[in-house]
């Protein structure tokens, strides 16, 4: 797992595309959102990675988290 920082640093934008392909939800609220990328470098068109970035929000407390995979 990464945080957004260190994935982003790992994956910069400005060599990499990030190409959302899919969404899903889970929990009985939808409290946690699933998004699926590809994740392309630039320079040759080619996937590099199929990453997915989940946030998740606790109904207790409404604390969030987010992190790639």
């Amino acid at each position: 797992m990464f945080s957004t920082e260190e994935f982003e640093e790992k994956y910069p934008k400005e060599k990499y595309k990030y190409i959302k392909t899919g969404r899903r939800e889970k929990g009985h609220m939808g409290q946690t959102e699933i998004y699926s990328y590809d994740i392309v470098d630039i320079a040759t068109g080619e996937t590099v990675y199929k990453a997915t970035y989940t946030d998740h929000m606790n109904v207790n407390g409404f604390a969030t988290s987010q992190y790639w995979e």
